[in-house]
């Protein structure tokens, strides 16, 4: 149906018109396709709100996929890594070695088993897109049509499972006269539902789960929380939330980019944390509460200095190849978002009573500015 405003949108939710609400799988890849990310597993308040989740079994084996290919992907690399180390260090295989890394896993049933905990512990109900009434008749009509989901100017084949999970939601809004809260940044989700009295998108997952807040009167909980966090005085509280941020750009990934007078490889090394600039907080956004604890995302800046390594070469016109001209590290201090998801108790009056600080970022790029390749030598060099 056409957008609804975030206040109609809650009015909605209030008079009990939401049948259900969907999840695809933009949802599970801007969560860094983590089933236990604190923030998506916020949707099982939806649950408790009497208000189903449903997931096509489609979208399902997406979600599913996506993490069997970055599970592989990260198995493949370490099993390389340590082979090459070994062979380098004249090492044998400890004893155990693939089964404490699992290297002997199979991404396949890993991904299953953390999407199964994940419907487990949401509350959630993955329903089948065969069982949709005409769906197969509905799915080619539009293919050959080329009706939304499908375009013409995409390769149409690879909506087929959008346009099946879409039908699939828009029977079951149809037959219970009400809407399907469809929670999907994709583009052909987003037209689909533009054109359908029964589907509503929103993205991003904590906007969907600020309006149930919001509309069962819960969006004021975490206030408090914050304004003690300003007044600086939840010593406890503040070291576990700049702990968090420690841990998290220990193994962080970021882009390089650089200017240089010859051609470079820049791979990131660290980055540690400087300074929380505490004026950056955004207000709160509640994604779940219950009678004793609240949950709800915030976003921070912080400062932190980035470190890189670079590899310098040239191009050898006659041997046609790069030659390497040396190495070097840089760091800068530069300034990035953090986005933080505080689970905590709703009484304050003894302060704040944190249960777990998550934190998490989308993907940056760090520019290093100049990078001298001949930086000059000291005097005694």
């Amino acid at each position: 149906m056409p957008t609804m405003s975030r206040e109609e949108l809650i009015v909605a939710i209030g008079e009990g018109r939401i049948a259900a609400v969907t999840i695809d799988t933009t949802v599970f890849d801007s969560k860094q396709k983590d089933f236990r990310r604190t923030d998506f597993r916020s949707i099982a308040q939806i649950k408790t709100r009497k208000t189903p989740i449903l997931i096509t079994d489609v979208i399902a084996s997406e979600m599913m996929s996506h993490l069997e290919v970055e599970a592989a992907d990260t198995q493949r690399a370490l099993k390389t890594a340590l082979r090459n180390h070994n062979l380098k260090w004249h090492r044998q295989s400890a004893g155990g070695e693939q089964a404490t890394l699992f290297l002997d896993k199979d991404p396949a049933e890993f991904a299953k088993s953390e999407f199964d905990d994940f419907v487990a512990t949401v509350g959630a109900e993955v329903i089948k897109v065969a069982d949709t009434p005409d769906g197969l008749t509905e799915l080619f009509r539009r293919y050959f049509a080329v009706e939304t989901p499908f375009a013409k100017n995409q390769p149409r084949k690879k909506e087929f499972p959008d346009a099946a999970a879409l039908l699939c939601l828009e029977a079951y809004a149809k037959q219970r006269k009400k809407l399907v809260m469809c929670i999907a940044q994709d583009n052909a989700w987003k037209d689909f539902c533009e054109k359908s009295d029964h589907l509503v998108a929103v993205f991003p997952l904590n906007e969907a789960l600020g309006t149930y807040s919001e509309a069962y009167k819960d969006a004021d909980l975490a206030d408090k929380i914050v304004e003690l966090w300003k007044a600086g005085e939840q010593e406890d509280f503040e070291h576990e939330v700049r702990s968090a941020i420690i841990d998290r750009l220990s193994y962080v990934d970021y882009e390089v980019e650089a200017d240089c007078a010859v051609e470079y490889e820049a791979e990131p090394m660290d980055a540690q944390l400087v300074e929380i600039l505490m004026d950056t907080l955004t207000d709160p956004i509640v994604l779940a509460a219950d009678e004793e604890k609240v949950t709800f995302s915030i976003e921070v800046d912080i400062k932190a200095k980035f470190e890189a390594s670079f590899s310098f070469s040239i191009w050898d016109s006659v041997d046609r190849e790069h030659v390497g001209m040396g190495c070097a590290w840089a760091d800068r201090t530069r300034e990035v978002t953090m986005y933080l998801t505080v689970v905590a108790d709703r009484d304050v009056d003894d302060g704040i009573e944190f249960h777990e600080v998550s934190v998490a970022h989308r993907s940056f790029t760090v520019d290093f500015g100049y990078v001298d390749a001949f930086p000059q030598e000291e005097p005694d060099e």
